[in-house]
């Protein structure tokens, strides 16, 4: 079985159906139905936090939403450390043009 990668731009293309990409993110969710997803705590949080300002029934499905994802067994959730923050912190920085 392989495994994907699912960022906070999928999770939230998914979740919202008036997202330019939410088409896109059911036909890849069709497309890879039998492969593994992965995701970490820090992605959950940035759609937990994506939702935060919308309406109180909103923010409960996003909160519900990733209560499942937890309790999945064919989603697999990287917790959050120290050292998984500082490996993205690095990675960011060398994304980043040189600040002279």
């Amino acid at each position: 079985m392989s495994a994907v990668f699912a960022d906070t731009f999928y999770w939230v293309a998914l979740a919202d159906f008036a997202d330019s990409a939410h088409q896109q993110a059911l036909a890849l969710t069709a497309a890879r139905a039998s492969s593994r997803i992965v995701t970490t705590d820090e992605a959950l949080a940035e759609y937990l936090t994506f939702f935060s300002t919308g309406p109180e029934q909103l923010r409960r499905e996003a909160v519900e939403s990733v209560e499942n994802l937890l309790a999945s067994s064919v989603i697999r959730v990287i917790p959050q450390s120290r050292e998984s923050f500082l490996a993205a912190s690095a990675l960011l920085l060398k994304q980043c043009p040189a600040i002279e």
